[in-house]
């Protein structure tokens, strides 16, 4: 049974004035994480239109990712370090203890299969639920973006691997686990690892996405609340992706392209059908693990059930302190430009203003 730190009883009045500081901090962390998605549209938007006639596109994908990595990940890491006292004067070991190894570190990692079964099993309701109230022309325009990632080539698959499965967990675990989960945390397990593994699931920003990363961030989220340490979670996070990366490594093989675009064998040839057999053996692979995993999940689940924690500032609701974090000036402007990331409202609008411009 993990162990659980209970904060002391206390009245509302000395609760609230506390929380209220944190949940404001948390909100404008948010705020600026998005306004970091913003000036990372219009950085990449203005790069293409300045080199697109020019430079090779494997090279100017590769940027693009880097662009987007330093804006989405790695920035907003930066800025939370300071906002949230992990670097400075003040730190008093903060970031290291955050990475300390913990004693369960092996028994926690090893709940990797749960975590990911979890969260491909959300990902696949998800994609049947899309399936079923997509147009065939979203359809379509899904594929153009796997065929547009494979134009990437060889190197832009390699690099796309390492920003999946390095630059992605050590920052987003940062951010999350690290500096969103630990500043609720004093408030509330429940509302610390539920908040903050929505947000994760939010922050990625479009539907296929977010549903089955927020159950993933949950998890992640328990994993790190009973170690208190995000180092087995920044791991369990990069084998996930590792799945992820291996899958774009094959998918970038003309012979996979050309079974994935077209589905026609008899057009691929023999020298390429070696690595269309390891993608279908992959793929059988991972479905097979992915239902191992999710009835680990289930069964962990139910462990979970049968401990009961003591509720922690049992004075405060959590209804009451979600709508604290959720009604402050910078959560509310959050929410409009989630609303509207979500919508690709004016991503497309700075797309085609920057288009226009370079024309």
């Amino acid at each position: 049974m993990p162990e659980v730190n209970i904060a002391p009883a206390a009245a509302e009045d000395e609760i609230l004035p506390e929380y209220r500081k944190t949940a404001l901090l948390v909100s404008t962390y948010l705020m600026l994480i998005f306004v970091l998605r913003y000036i990372a549209v219009i950085v990449i938007n203005l790069f293409v239109s300045a080199v697109q006639d020019t430079m090779e596109y494997q090279t100017m994908y590769i940027i693009q990712l880097s662009i987007s990595g330093f804006f989405l990940q790695i920035l907003p890491s930066v800025i939370g370090a300071f906002m949230f006292g992990y670097i400075g004067k003040n730190s008093r070991g903060k970031l290291k203890r955050l990475y300390s190894i913990p004693k369960s570190n092996t028994r926690a990692i090893g709940n990797f299969s749960a975590v990911y079964g979890l969260a491909q099993m959300v990902n696949v309701i998800t994609m049947i639920v899309t399936y079923l109230f997509t147009s065939q022309a979203d359809l379509t325009k899904k594929l153009n973006t796997v065929a547009e990632q494979q134009q990437g080539g060889m190197a832009g698959a390699f690099f796309m691997f390492f920003m999946l499965v390095v630059i992605a967990p050590v920052f987003e675990e940062f951010m999350f686990r690290g500096v969103i989960l630990h500043a609720l945390k004093p408030y509330g397990n429940g509302l610390s690892i539920f908040v903050s593994g929505i947000l994760f699931g939010i922050f990625h920003g479009n539907f296929q996405q977010c549903f089955y990363t927020a159950a993933a961030g949950i998890a992640l989220a328990y994993i790190a609340n009973v170690t208190g340490s995000i180092f087995p979670t920044t791991v369990i996070h990069a084998i996930m992706n590792s799945v992820g990366g291996v899958m774009v490594l094959l998918m970038n093989t003309s012979g996979v392209q050309e079974y994935i675009m077209n589905g026609n064998e008899n057009a691929i040839p023999d020298s390429e059908m070696f690595w269309v057999a390891m993608y279908g053996i992959f793929m059988v692979s991972v479905l097979i693990f992915i239902l191992v995993g999710f009835i680990a999940a289930i069964m962990k689940i139910k462990q979970i059930k049968r401990f009961r924690a003591p509720k922690v500032w049992g004075e405060v609701s959590n209804g009451k302190k979600v709508s604290i974090l959720l009604l402050s000036v910078p959560a509310v402007i959050t929410v409009l430009m989630v609303i509207d990331v979500y919508g690709g409202f004016s991503a497309s609008l700075i797309h085609d203003l920057i288009a226009r411009g370079g024309a």
